[in-house]
Formats: C-alpha cells, sequence, structure tokens
C-alpha cells in the first residue's frame, strides 16, 4: 500500500484517539494517559527524523521510565526499517498486532441480516453523554476508576464531528458505537457488544448506523482498527465490505517498576 494513504489514516487516527498529554520530539509524537491503551501511552514515529536514532529511543526511554510506563512504540510499514531493527536489538518486544481495514463508499449499501428491534432501542447522536461513556466503561470493564476517568478525558478531547450509538435494552445500555469524522473519512471506534447480547447482529446494526450517518455528513471512505485474532469481528467487518490494508504493530520495553498497560 502507498505510504501516502498509510500516513492520513495514520494522522485521522491520531487525531481520533488523543492522548491526556503529547510531546512533540524531532517528528516523533509521544503519548503519555497513564496506562490507558497501548495507543494512548506510545510514540509514534510519525514525521521526517534528523537526530541520530538510537539517542533519540534512549531520550523516549528515559520520558516513559520517568512516569513508570513502557516504552512502546506504534509501528506500520511506513516507518523506517532500520527503526524496527534498533527496537528489536534494545530488547523491544512485539505485543499486539492490529490490522486497519477500509472501504470506499461510493458503492456503499446497507447490508441485509437479521435483527428484530423488539425489545432494544438504538439512539443515535451527534456527541456523547455520560450514559454513552458510562456504558462504554461498563461493556470494556475497566478495572480501575482512575482509568475510567481517562477514558472519559480521551474521547471528551475529541474535536472533530462524531456520531455516537448507544442501544438500550431494558433500561440498560448493551451496546456502543462511535463515528468519528475527518477528510471525508468516517472512523469507526468504540465498537462493543455485552457478552450476553452478542450474535444478535446488534454490532453489524452500530457499524451499519455509523456508516449510514457518515455518509449523510459526508464521508466517502470509512475505515476501522480490529486486533488480529478476533475472528468473529473480523469476519463480522467483511460483511460490511471492509478489507485490510496494512497492518500495524506495537513493539514493547518495560521494567520491573513498569505500570501494566489495560487496553
Amino acid at each position: 500500500m502507498e505510504q501516502s494513504r498509510i500516513g492520513e489514516i495514520e494522522e485521522i487516527l491520531i487525531n481520533a484517539f488523543p492522548a491526556v498529554e503529547r510531546e512533540i520530539y524531532d517528528g516523533w509524537i509521544l503519548n503519555f494517559s497513564s496506562g490507558y491503551t497501548y495507543r494512548a501511552n506510545c510514540i509514534y514515529p510519525f514525521y521526517h527524523s534528523s537526530y541520530d536514532l538510537e539517542e533519540k529511543v534512549i531520550y523516549c526511554e528515559n520520558q516513559y521510565r520517568e512516569l513508570l510506563l513502557p516504552a512502546i512504540y506504534k509501528m506500520t510499514s511506513a516507518v523506517p526499517k532500520d527503526l524496527d531493527a534498533l527496537l528489536k536489538v534494545r530488547g523491544y518486544d512485539n505485543v499486539k498486532y492490529v490490522d486497519v481495514l477500509y472501504r470506499s463508499l461510493e458503492d456503499w449499501q446497507i447490508p441485509q441480516f437479521k435483527w428484530t428491534e423488539k425489545g432494544y432501542e438504538i439512539i443515535t447522536m451527534s456527541q456523547m453523554d455520560d450514559e454513552w461513556l458510562d456504558g462504554v466503561n461498563e461493556l470494556i470493564d475497566i478495572p480501575y476508576p482512575s482509568m475510567e476517568k481517562i477514558q472519559k478525558k480521551i474521547f471528551q478531547r475529541i474535536r472533530l464531528p462524531l456520531v455516537c450509538i448507544k442501544i438500550r435494552h431494558q433500561g440498560k445500555v448493551i451496546g456502543t458505537g462511535l463515528g468519528v469524522l475527518e477528510r471525508h473519512y468516517i472512523g469507526l471506534y468504540a465498537i462493543h457488544v455485552h457478552p450476553a447480547y452478542r450474535r444478535r447482529g446488534l454490532a453489524m446494526k452500530i457499524c451499519s448506523r455509523i456508516i449510514e450517518k457518515g455518509k449523510l455528513m459526508g464521508a466517502t471512505q470509512a475505515h476501522l482498527q480490529v486486533r488480529q485474532g478476533n475472528t468473529g469481528a473480523f469476519l463480522m467487518y467483511e460483511r460490511l465490505g471492509m478489507r485490510k490494508i496494512y497492518t500495524q504493530w506495537f513493539r514493547m520495553k518495560s521494567w520491573p517498576e513498569s505500570k501494566k498497560i489495560f487496553d
């Protein structure tokens, strides 16, 4: 895949999930969010770099270690191969692989699938409310109150047009989804369904609604990320016409005092 498309989508992903704190260091973006998710606590070796590579890696290690965080790099095929090789030599392990999926919306049609709305209430919003934020927290089962606050802060920092979906059943949020619009792309995030309600078409309904609303807002393309190994999700996204265009991988080096990353 052409490097320009990877760079474009990666910039969009950065804007759609803003870390609590960020530092720019010679073209690299350092994200800090107290251990909530790899992508909000990692280094993006994104733009042109001029400093000595090993010097930069050592600087970043010191920045993260001082905050009791592991040093994590988000990598793609657009990142220079010599950096990946250096990180491997310095003891960075590959800890996570994520596929980025994409489709044009030029020929988008709502997929046909069985789903009954009886007993369910599907709500579409242009901004997040407390019920949506709390619903996401419960569905991903965040173990610490401090992490819940960080998650809410990250979502509330998004400054782009949104589509928020929540599905209620018996007064409880049992499904969520988020669409973020930028540069004619609608990105799909926070697609969660309570385990007791899976395999009922709810995730398909959420994603279809986000894409449909995104088109009305001017989107001509859609993208999302799915962790490798999540076969059920990947098959569902394939039914939406989404196809893998590139892979992200995360290299991590930790120390005995490092916090664990909640992802």
